[in-house]
């Protein structure tokens, strides 16, 4: 593929962009020298404010040259002027007579040159600095030095078309990538991490070795042994320790702390310059430098944390280029078209190649053919499923919210009496989540535990006066938990469930919040009101108007930079995240729905974005309705049988393939997303009541919510205080009823690399 110029330079730009969210600034900085695009005259400035002169020199010397033309001379020789003004100042002659001959002797002398400003610094008889800008704050007059190479900057032919960063809209690769690979989200690592190598990749490629390696160090994803190798053996020990030294510390385990001596004994050897004579043969008589080369690579293969991130996974050549372009050129066809269809975005399978696992299974005959069932798998004994009740011994309350962690090693629950439950287990247990080819290993539930500090503390809720009228909710930002039962958002400190502090008043009562990018937090009010708090200056910054009922739920999408939100009264509004305007709104009610007994129904109890924030997920009591993030258009309605009861909660898979849907009579539906075609469906009256009994209790799931990595695992709060795991018995997810049988197609043991 050709590598034109203009798209390798948007995609620079993306690249950037990203690297400015997620906090590389160290990458981003080389990045912007390395690729020549974008000069950024606040980190220059900011480095000659800060008195970093060798960081400004080295950062302007990656764009222009001192001989490059007239207005780059006069940078250069503005900043040597400066940094020998202050060397003077420091503290004498010969670190300034050091500036003076290596620095301004650089810069080439023309006629139409002037050097009086030189002049009046120097003196022949005395070299130090007048004294009137000797002893005074450096601030001004480095801001001055500021101010003038920016007005330099602008007219200068090698940086003035690069001060400008384009208009993008908040993260546009990421959301750009997520919008056209479907897959990654479910998978270890997810699309960030996915992102990150193609990344790599591309940097590899367009020998940026300076952002490589760095990037490398700030994402800590890819652990590039060659690199370490090649810098041990040029005797770049120093960079070794520290290029190390950002996957893992000594104290990590006996691995690390063992390349860490060994390259100690390295460094050893260099400082002495002792060698041993170096036979040919066998591995004992090998130097001790190659020993010891040798020692920390096979260290690395065995380091638990180091050993998942040597492999770096294998990709088509100018892979994020091409994804690129992909997209674009669809996004150029429909805006050329003005068509708003969302229809038939280019999609590819995996971003990084395509796993072995496909490829060995279909290198014999091809795709399987897709066998549907007509029939839901029923589940309605407890030998049908995987199913763990967790342990609880606090409240019986119904439990109203519930999650996971974003990285699944913790469940927390909020029940009804304003309490939190917290369970936890530790990342090596989680591996009961992990297949095996056929079916699921036996003993697949870890020993999680209900989580209790040692200081006896419990997270509990301020209440409203009126329980009845009550809503609870949650959200975790890091480690916090903010929370609310009806009267003031709390805070908590998840580690140690210390509550930290609170905030807003039961009058209005706050009914719902989310986090938004950008250090804010959304509060949805009973009044219909709802407000957006800034989280560090802890103000107001917006109020938005559009309900008369009270707010039941909110979601925001990163793809379009949408707040939705919804009322009790079935009424959705659309609110841009940039200008905080209303664009539309929408009465969720006015559907195709036939069934008589759901038009008093009209209460919408939650909403949810797809993972690729495109679609909105909206729940009602009798119905559950697929809307158009950018309109609210309802695409798809999906409607229970009339045997079904109420719906209580309805939630998406991690992958967004399926729809879980819960009933007040005691079961969980579960719909393929595209089709809302049931798949399955789960009878909890009797998974959570192990042994026989003639009383069926009145058990319903409150709250559904899914795991955020393995996509058919989910959690479902119950009506009587209990939290059960729920996960299917086959490999192949909640519609197969039993394994397979084997025509002899399978990928060998010993090629698992999915």
């Amino acid at each position: 593929m050709i590598l034109d110029e203009k798209n390798r330079k948007n995609l620079v730009f993306l690249i950037l962009q990203f690297f400015d969210e997620e906090g590389y600034h160290e990458s981003l900085h080389l990045l912007e020298q390395d690729s020549g695009v974008y000069f950024d005259f606040s980190y220059f400035s900011n480095a000659i404010l800060n008195g970093n002169w060798k960081d400004a020199e080295d950062y302007l010397s990656a764009f222009t040259s001192p001989d490059a033309n007239t207005f780059s001379r006069k940078m250069f020789f503005h900043l040597f002027k400066w940094k020998f003004s202050e060397a003077t100042d420091r503290g004498g002659g010969s670190e300034s007579v050091n500036i003076f001959s290596k620095d301004l002797r650089r810069i080439p002398v023309l006629k139409d040159d002037s050097f009086d400003d030189l002049v009046e610094v120097i003196s022949v008889d005395d070299m130090s600095f007048p004294e009137q800008t000797c002893c005074v704050d450096k601030a001004p007059g480095r801001a001055k030095l500021c101010v003038d190479l920016h007005e330099l900057a602008k007219i200068n032919p090698s940086l003035c078309d690069k001060l400008d960063f384009p208009k993008l809209n908040t993260s546009a690769l990421l959301s750009l990538i997520s919008l056209i690979c479907p897959n990654c989200h479910g998978r270890k690592g997810g699309l960030k991490e996915d992102l990150i190598c193609l990344i790599l990749q591309f940097l590899y490629e367009a020998k940026y070795k300076n952002t490589l390696h760095i990037l490398e160090q700030e994402t800590k994803v890819f652990f590039n042994l060659n690199y370490l190798a090649e810098v041990m053996k040029l005797g770049e020990l120093g960079k070794a320790e520290e290029y190390l030294g950002a996957f893992t510390d000594s104290a990590d385990n006996k691995y690390s702390k063992a390349m860490f001596l060994e390259i100690q004994k390295l460094i050893c050897l260099e400082s002495t310059e002792w060698e041993v004579a170096n036979p040919s043969g066998s591995l004992d008589n090998m130097s001790p430098k190659v020993k010891l080369h040798a020692s920390v690579a096979m260290l690395a293969k065995k380091n638990p944390a180091l050993k998942d991130k040597l492999k770096f996974p294998s990709m088509e050549k100018s892979r994020l280029l091409t994804l690129m372009k992909q997209s674009l050129a669809w996004w150029t066809s429909r805006t050329c078209n003005n068509s708003s269809s969302m229809e038939n975005i280019p999609v590819v399978s995996y971003l990084c190649g395509t796993p072995s696992y496909f490829k060995n299974k279909f290198r014999k005959t091809g795709p399987r053919k897709k066998v549907i069932n007509c029939k839901p798998n029923e589940i309605n004994d407890i030998s049908q499923c995987n199913a763990l009740v967790l342990p609880d011994y606090c409240s019986e309350e119904r439990i109203v919210r519930l999650t996971y962690s974003p990285s699944g090693d913790y469940i927390l629950a909020l029940a009804e009496d304003a309490t939190h439950k917290l369970w936890t287990w530790s990342s090596s247990q989680n591996e009961f989540c992990k297949y095996t080819p056929r079916i699921l290993k036996e003993n697949i539930f870890p020993k999680p535990r209900l989580h209790q500090p040692q200081s006896g503390k419990t997270m509990k809720n301020e209440m409203a006066a009126s329980v009845q009228n009550s809503t609870s909710c949650f959200a975790i930002k890091g480690s916090y938990l903010f929370s609310t039962s009806g009267g003031k958002i709390a805070v908590f400190d998840l580690k140690s469930f210390e509550k930290v502090g609170a905030f807003g008043s039961p009058t209005p009562m706050a009914t719902y919040f989310i986090f938004i990018p950008g250090d804010l937090l959304a509060v949805g009010l009973d009044d219909g009101s709802i407000f957006i708090h800034c989280l560090s200056s802890r103000k107001v910054k917006e109020k938005l108007e559009g309900h008369d009922q009270k707010i039941t739920c909110l979601a925001f999408s990163r793809c379009f930079n949408v707040l939705v939100s919804s009322d009790s009264d079935g009424k959705l509004c659309l609110w841009s995240t940039k200008s905080w305007v209303k664009l539309t709104s929408k009465n969720s009610t006015q559907k195709f729905c036939s069934r008589s007994n759901l038009e008093s129904t009209s209460l919408v109890t939650h909403i949810q974005f797809d993972p690729y924030q495109i679609e909105i997920l909206v729940v009602h009591e009798g119905w559950i309705g697929v809307h158009d993030a950018r309109c609210l258009d309802c695409r798809v309605q999906w409607i229970p049988d009339e045997s079904d009861t109420s719906i209580t909660s309805a939630t998406y898979s991690s992958d967004g393939e399926i729809i879980y849907v819960g009933f007040g009579s005691g079961f969980i539906k579960i719909l393929d997303s595209k089709t809302l075609v049931t798949i399955c469906r789960i009878d909890l009256t009797s998974v959570t009541q192990p042994s026989p009994s003639n009383i069926r209790l009145e058990v319903y799931p409150t709250v559904i919510a899914a795991h955020p990595s393995h996509l058919s695992q989910i959690s479902a709060g119950l009506s009587n205080g209990k939290v059960i795991v729920l996960q299917p018995l086959w490999s192949r997810g909640w519609g197969e009823t039993a394994p397979p049988e084997d025509d002899g197609d399978y990928p060998d043991d010993s090629d698992h690399s999915y």
